[in-house]
């Protein structure tokens, strides 16, 4: 590192740390009475000793000591995360011009009106990730070896750990880290395309670390880890956010899951990879098959909520609700009109006593009560929004259009009315 860049560092390290150390000793009580010989003395004591103090503070920051910096930090009574904070810096500065030096300079030709790649990192070479991953790791280990391990509510520990021993925990953080490594290297090559090889090396990499994982992990102890931090786990845990499931429904839908999952080809962001029609069909089974299964494990009530809950237009009514402090029932109320709509346009369309023509004026009529009942539930400037981007469907009710819907809820089409059959031309008389 250069020099001035050095000592402007140090110098802000150490304003940092001495503003710390200032604010907590205790301040004298105001008082009213002239300011004495003594106490003018008293306070040019601890002037001269702050100046000290800070003085031993740069000067440690200047000879790149992070021992000598914790230490002085430690006798000042600083608390332990501030110290952390402080030498922590100090420890990573030591890095910072090596780790910028890998990063790709920027392309001042480049357009203002173009964003970077979507990929992360994609301009650096397979040799520059490796070495930033090298220097990060053993900036790491250092801040470790003055500090000593990070306490569990700092860093990466996360409550998704509480299953593992602190004992274990370095070695899974490391196999993690390997393989999160050669994970990124496969889909830095992908660069947005995947071809089925990229597919299979995926695959090999995740088979291959929970391999690994069993080596320094019991089984109740690999369990867990599925549970907590698996690809499973990380994609459920969105839905059932959605949900606000509990942790026994977590546990069930996750375990059902896993083993549709299983049965699956999965690319490498763990979706669904279907090639062939034939491949198409057989997932629809298997998806049918799994929401009949988690269906039974919640009960026909909570499975309704679970699959709502996922659905795009039921979220914007649910963050609707929540804004405006409406009745918690309001989103689902409201959401479930189009059940209600589905099943009556249904009862207009299959009357065999209403001609075509009325039954396009009932369905009119059907959707603009709907509207009316939207607008009596959210107040008119929400339902307006409301109606624009989620009941564009109504639109075609109008029209003679009967909506469909999906079990979730999703709009899935419409239907025409059926046509008004031709009545049969007169006979012929007879003179």
């Amino acid at each position: 590192m250069k020099l001035l860049p050095l000592l402007l560092a140090a110098s802000l390290l150490a304003n940092v740390a001495w503003l710390t150390i200032s604010a907590m000793r205790t301040s004298p009580e105001p008082s009213d009475t002239p300011t004495s010989s003594s106490s003018l003395h008293a306070a040019s004591t601890r002037s001269a000793s702050d100046t000290a103090t800070r003085s031993d503070i740069v000067a440690a920051l200047k000879a790149d000591n992070p021992e000598a910096l914790r230490d002085l930090l430690r006798e000042a009574g600083l608390p332990d995360e501030t110290i952390r904070r402080v030498v922590g810096s100090a420890i990573w500065a030591r890095y910072s011009d090596r780790m910028k030096a890998l990063q790709p300079k920027p392309d001042l030709d480049k357009p203002w009106w173009k964003n970077e790649h979507q990929w992360h990192g994609s301009s650096m070479t397979r040799e520059q990730r490796a070495e930033l991953r090298r220097l990060q790791r053993e900036a790491t280990d250092e801040s470790t070896r003055v500090l000593g391990p990070a306490p569990a509510n700092h860093g990466w520990h996360d409550t998704r750990l509480s299953f593992l021993p602190e004992s274990k925990r370095k070695d899974f953080q490391e196999i993690e880290q390997d393989y999160q490594d050669l994970i990124n290297e496969v889909q830095q090559e992908m660069q947005g395309f995947s071809l089925p090889g990229d597919v299979e090396k995926l695959r090999f990499l995740q088979e291959e670390k929970k391999r690994d994982l069993a080596t320094i992990l019991t089984p109740q102890e690999l369990a867990d880890y599925e549970l907590r931090m698996s690809r499973t786990a990380q994609q459920l845990r969105w839905k059932m956010t959605r949900f606000d499931g509990n942790e026994d429904e977590y546990r069930k839908i996750f375990a059902l899951q896993q083993a549709y999952e299983s049965t699956q080809q999965l690319d490498g962001w763990g979706n669904v990879v279907s090639h062939t029609p034939e491949e198409w069909k057989q997932r629809r089974e298997a998806e049918k098959v799994l929401n009949e299964q988690i269906k039974a494990a919640l009960g026909s009530e909570r499975y309704a909520d679970y699959i709502r809950s996922q659905n795009h237009e039921y979220q914007q009514l649910a963050a609707a609700t929540k804004r405006l402090s409406l009745p918690p029932k309001t989103a689902t109320e409201v959401f479930n009109l189009r059940h209600d709509l589905s099943a009556e346009s249904k009862q207009i369309a299959d009357n065999a006593n209403l001609t075509f023509a009325q039954k396009k004026e009932e369905l009119a009529a059907l959707a603009q009560k709907t509207r009316d009942e939207v607008r009596a539930r959210l107040g008119d400037e929400a339902a307006e929004v409301y109606l624009r981007q989620g009941m564009n469907w109504l639109k075609n009710l109008e029209q003679g259009q009967i909506p469909t819907f999906a079990e979730n809820g999703q709009h899935t089409g419409s239907r025409s009315l059926p046509p008004e059959p031709k009545k049969p031309a007169p006979r012929p008389t007879t003179p």
